[in-house]
């Protein structure tokens, strides 16, 4: 196979409309809940564990200790051949010829990992972030908006790629937040000699870009980089929204340019989509050509042409299910090429290293449908940018999400690069609640995080809640309630908690603030499975029989919940022992309900288990199983007469998930106990 061959299938199951098709195989860093960060490359619904097969196997002929990093870096600086043999080696892997993966089951159950299951980071430590201004059409709106239509480009636009050096701390992986910043604002918008004013900003904007990383040897200081040499030294794109805050940017960006309005935050998509992936989608620019002027020697191109990237801005308010589509435009909407922005940054010799982030400058075409930020959409704030419910923005308002989406149209796939997704957090969220959000919350927004957990140790219904943040590695603050000495009737609790029952779990909105009561164990389950889809799902998703089997694990989850934990319970059992005079024990009743419950159980889960009680997922089943035999050897049961829950109990907690979420692990099992 060469480098270039995509003509081999895929033994992989993948959607021709898929991001991350086998013509793409973009390299990211990615981390599971209990592993350190390493290299792997999307494929499909799976993340390909480089370090894996780089310790295992020995396909890659080049040294892949670079694929065990936190970053990209170290596989950035290699020569251009060793990217392209890279790209040529997982090809042939993923290929239906190739037995490597195919046969080799636990090789792949190490390596080809869900990619719900990972959480990834930024691709490389940035060392040096610059943003260009780029975008003919762009740079032409702003300018007639403060300039005027005959002096809408600076007088030196033309001749050279306009950029400036942006802070690189502030660049973000995808999907963390980014809170309002504050910082000067202009007392009087129509007169600048009444001074400025400290305030949140009020014009709040993104930027639709994408992001070059640089790659190759560094060139050494004094030393530019030529034009022949520019594919050599540049690794992959990203999409990149660098949100901007206008109002602070009208005051203080004369003389010397932007600065803080454009330091607080710049977000990039996770997955790098390498040059090779995209060669086929090379296109002319939007220019054509650049003949008036023609650019200096230095800065001519003979190839000179852009990609053919689809880019989409999606802006989904708190009200809203999902993102609204407000603008699509095209990578090709570039005057100056990432090729011509990388040579001229090196002109005065200036040094650049594998792992610089070159932003592309905002990217819009030349009609209203797309235009690459808020500031054109709403035309400096004089109309209204309608959303699909009919509510409307001119800038961007707390709890708004902007996802960007870009990708490159092949026959039958896509070369596609996920999103970049950002949440805006309003003033007061402050650093601790967006590092609750960033540990916690994978996806999606990231919008909730805080999580406190109430409950009992030996609480059916907290243990099974307790499994589900352990599994899905959740980080949680747990509260005990002691229900023996009555904690659950207090004032404070009841307050949380209207039945005075356990557990309940607070959830904070990262988009407003705001604290959330959830109660009632399965239900509470659900929404971690949904507010947080990128850990372990405790719910069958994907497949055609993930519907079916969703309504299996339930259907078990709720022979605990609903037929047998409400009859073993104290309160109940009290009850029928005390109404009844002491003619019926209400304890033995409470063991005849287990008995006869899991008599059940062993019937409906022995057909339908795998290694757990539906398939060989861990589900939403297993955490009711678990707590369940638990207390039934409180009861005395007999369990051998269950032998499928027994084996899928023992296999459950081997997992140190299980272990900590135990209920003999609990800081109150101690006190509690006897």
């Amino acid at each position: 196979m060469t480098p270039t061959d995509d003509s081999a299938e895929c033994y992989l199951d993948i959607r021709p409309d898929h991001d991350f098709s086998y013509q793409n195989l973009p390299y990211g860093v990615f981390s599971t809940p209990h592993t350190a960060p390493r290299v792997g490359v999307a494929i499909g619904d799976w993340v390909l564990d480089l370090s894996v097969l780089a310790e295992e196997t020995d396909v890659f002929s080049f040294d892949a200790s670079c694929f065990h990093e936190p970053a990209l870096n170290a596989f950035m600086a290699q020569p251009r051949a060793v990217w392209t043999t890279a790209r040529a080696t997982i090809q042939r892997l993923l290929s239906k010829t190739e037995p490597v993966l195919q046969d080799n089951a636990a090789l792949r159950a190490r390596a080809l990992l869900p990619m719900d299951t990972v959480l990834m980071h930024l691709p490389a430590e940035i060392g040096d972030y610059t943003d260009f201004y780029s975008s003919r059409e762009h740079a032409t709106n702003v300018g007639i908006m403060f300039r005027g239509k005959e002096n809408a480009l600076q007088p030196n636009w033309l001749h050279l790629p306009v950029g400036y050096h942006g802070r690189a701390s502030s660049v973000v992986v995808s999907g963390t937040p980014v809170v309002r910043p504050q910082g000067q604002l202009q007392a009087d918008p129509t007169d600048e000699k009444k001074g400025s004013n400290y305030g949140p900003c009020r014009l709040l904007d993104f930027e639709l870009e994408i992001g070059a990383f640089v790659g190759g040897a560094p060139n050494p200081l004094g030393r530019p980089l030529t034009m022949a040499e520019a594919d050599d030294h540049l690794f992959g794109l990203v999409l990149m929204n660098d949100w901007s805050a206008r109002d602070i940017q009208k005051w203080e960006y004369v003389p010397l340019g932007p600065f803080t309005a454009k330091n607080f935050a710049t977000s990039i998509s996770p997955w790098v989509v390498t040059l090779d992936a995209l060669r086929p989608f090379l296109c002319p620019t939007s220019a054509g050509t650049q003949d008036n002027p023609v650019p200096l020697p230095y800065l001519q191109d003979p190839s000179y042409a852009s990609y053919d990237i689809q880019l989409e801005v999606g802006l989904q308010t708190p009200a809203l299910a999902a993102p609204h589509t407000i603008s699509r435009s095209n990578f090709r909407h570039l005057y100056w090429t990432i090729k011509q922005q990388l040579v001229h940054h090196s002109v005065t010799g200036c040094n650049l290293r594998p792992g610089d982030l070159l932003g592309s400058g905002t990217i819009s075409g030349s009609n209203d449908t797309a235009l690459g930020s808020m500031l054109e959409l709403s035309w400096k704030g004089t109309r209204d940018v309608t959303l699909s419910d009919g509510s409307t923005r001119k800038f961007l308002q707390d709890g708004d999400t902007v996802v960007l989406k870009g990708w490159s149209q092949g026959q039958n796939f896509r070369v596609g690069f996920g999103e970049c997704a950002g949440r805006i957090l309003p003033v007061g969220a402050g650093p601790e609640m967006a590092a609750v959000e960033t540990a916690g919350a994978w996806r999606e927004g990231r919008r909730w995080g805080g999580l406190k957990l109430h409950g009992y140790w030996r609480s059916s219904a907290t243990w099974r809640v307790r499994i589900a943040l352990e599994w899905k590695g959740l980080e949680y603050e747990y509260v005990p309630v002691h229900l023996v000495e009555g904690a659950q009737k207090s004032e404070a609790y009841v307050a949380l908690n209207p039945q005075a029952q356990v557990p309940t779990l607070e959830v904070r909105d990262l988009a407003t603030g705001q604290t959330v009561m959830l109660t009632q164990s399965l239900p509470i389950i659900e929404f971690l499975d949904e507010a947080f889809p990128q850990t372990k799902s405790m719910l069958p998703k994907g497949g055609p029989d993930a519907v079916l089997k969703r309504a299996q694990v339930r259907r078990v989850a709720e022979m605990v919940n609903s037929g047998i934990q409400p009859l073993q319970n104290l309160s109940p059992m009290a009850q029928i022992t005390a109404e009844s005079g002491g003619a019926y024990d209400g304890k033995a009743f409470g063991k005849d309900a287990i008995v006869k419950g899991l008599a059940a159980m062993e019937t409906v889960v022995k057909p339908l288990a795998g290694k757990y009680c539906v398939g060989n997922n861990v589900s939403l089943a297993d955490a009711a199983l678990v707590p369940q035999l638990y207390n039934a050897r409180r009861f005395g049961v007999d369990l051998s007469a269950y032998p499928s829950l027994l084996r899928i109990e023992e296999a459950l907690v081997s997992f140190p998930a299980f272990q900590r979420a135990h209920a003999d692990a609990q800081e109150d099992a101690v006190k509690s106990k006897g």
